[in-house]
């Protein structure tokens, strides 16, 4: 491959994925991710000029002033740390990155630039898949795998990852720090690989498909289960289907829904060493346990999600633009209501109850570190709409619309919506880098590539 401006663009882009996708490691305390996060956006603003039209610059101009005047209205009339300052302008950082990496990928990655990219995104696919693949044995069998520096995402700050289940079969995390954030990040490119290429190739779908199986994820079931169903639509309308498709949903659905533990495979393993008791309890068959979800419901939601839809149905009439900062502060103390109110009962009931604080354990009836440690609301759609107001929901509607007026309503317009929709269910609460860089590749090869190349 010849080095060029071009090349060398695509080159930092690589780097910045396998960046991302670092997401269990730190240096110096600065997460991995977000080096690469920086590096696309650095990229995209040498190339800043050619990016936005005059009314493009306008309207960004615009819903950024919308975004900012919250933030500064909390800033200066109420006391802010700097923990708040700092969470604010990574908050900012996010959504200025998202919008310039989109413009940037619609801008450069097009054509033969983007068949470049995707041919060599197969290669990516290889390493990380086995990468995935090795680190869920390794750490059932205890060989090595580089050390996981980088804190939870749990409430207890700086609690080390988990990596371990002992109730639970074991997971694939790869190099993120719990499996969700995994498919999150390396489900779409996958998906946009398969979908690009027409070269038949069932080594990819195989190795990825193991790999995102053994998240044992119901979100990426679910996600198969409805790109499945898409391309069941795509077969009755224009007779063709994709057999790597198939393969690859079909893994991941298989591997989801099965899955082994640890300390019955392994049970000298270091962890399993720390439950021995447990561990011959769980081993006195003899047998290999294989643990099967087949029963539970995809679409279940579990009880921290429940939790933010119902604050959001509960606070939605009172929805007005506010800081960034109030919006899990205001959720820790919808969550928290019923735990000071026990609080109260119990102190009046028992003074002597209380006298010890215990900052990260549960105690009595209820979940007491809510009282002391911020959660997060983990729905983009309802942090966006609780910190920007109903501006938000709004600017979605009024994009997809007209989205859907000039592209009409087809088998392309709806893939890229659903590639949207399956950001908007993730765990991850705002848009970053990475997402208007997938989502920017998915519209060109949609809409702007005309031509799809044999060798990818």
């Amino acid at each position: 491959m010849k080095l060029n401006k071009d090349t060398n663009y695509l080159i930092v882009i690589f780097i910045s994925i396998i960046f991302i996708f670092l997401d269990a490691y730190e240096i110096f305390s600065i997460p991995i991710s977000w080096i690469g996060m920086s590096l696309l956006l650095a990229l995209s603003l040498i190339e800043y000029k050619n990016l936005f039209t005059k009314n493009t610059k306008d309207i960004l101009l615009f819903l950024l002033s919308i975004v900012l005047i919250p933030q500064v209205f909390y800033l200066v009339f109420f006391d802010s740390s700097i923990s708040d300052l700092v969470y604010i302008f990574l908050r900012l950082f996010n959504l200025v990155s998202f919008f310039t990496v989109l413009f940037f990928t619609l801008y450069f990655l097009q054509n033969k630039k983007l068949d470049l990219f995707l041919k060599y995104t197969k290669y990516l696919i290889y390493f990380f898949s086995i990468t995935t693949i090795y680190i869920f044995v390794a750490q059932i069998f205890d060989l090595y795998e580089p050390l996981r520096n980088r804190s939870n995402t749990n409430i207890y700050g700086e609690s080390m990852q988990s990596i371990f289940w002992l109730s639970e079969p074991h997971r694939a995390m790869g190099t993120f720090r719990e499996p969700v954030f995994l498919v999150t990040f390396f489900f779409p490119i996958v998906l946009l690989y398969l979908h690009k290429t027409n070269r038949k190739n069932f080594l990819i779908p195989v190795v990825s498909g193991i790999a995102l199986g053994l998240t044992r994820s119901n979100y990426v079931k679910l996600f198969c289960i409805i790109f499945l169903v898409f391309l069941l639509i795509q077969y009755l309308l224009k007779r063709e289907i994709k057999f790597e498709f198939i393969i690859f949903f079909g893994l991941i659905i298989v591997f989801s829904t099965f899955g082994v533990f640890e300390c019955n495979l392994n049970p000298e393993s270091i962890e399993c060493l720390e439950y021995q008791e447990d561990v011959e309890n769980m081993n006195s068959s003899g047998e290999i346990k294989i643990d099967s979800n087949i029963d539970e419901p995809v679409v279940e939601l579990g009880n921290d999600r429940i939790n933010v839809i119902k604050y959001f149905l509960s606070s939605i009439k009172f929805v007005n633009p506010e800081s960034f900062s109030n919006v899990n502060s205001d959720f820790q103390s919808y969550s928290s209501l019923k735990v000071n109110e026990e609080m109260y009962f119990s102190n009046r009931t028992l003074p002597k109850y209380l006298l010890q604080r215990y900052s990260t354990e549960n105690f009595g009836t209820g979940n007491y570190s809510l009282i002391k440690y911020k959660i997060n609301v983990q729905n983009l759609f309802v942090f966006y709409t609780q910190a920007l107001g109903i501006i938000f929901p709004l600017f979605l509607f009024l994009s997809i619309f007209h989205f859907l007026y000039t592209k009409k309503i087809n088998l392309k317009s709806m893939f890229l919506l659903l590639v949207i929709l399956f950001f908007f269910v993730s765990p991850i609460e705002e848009v970053n880098s990475y997402y208007g860089l997938i989502i920017g590749i998915t519209y060109n090869f949609l809409f702007k590539d005309r031509i799809t190349y044999e060798q990818i």
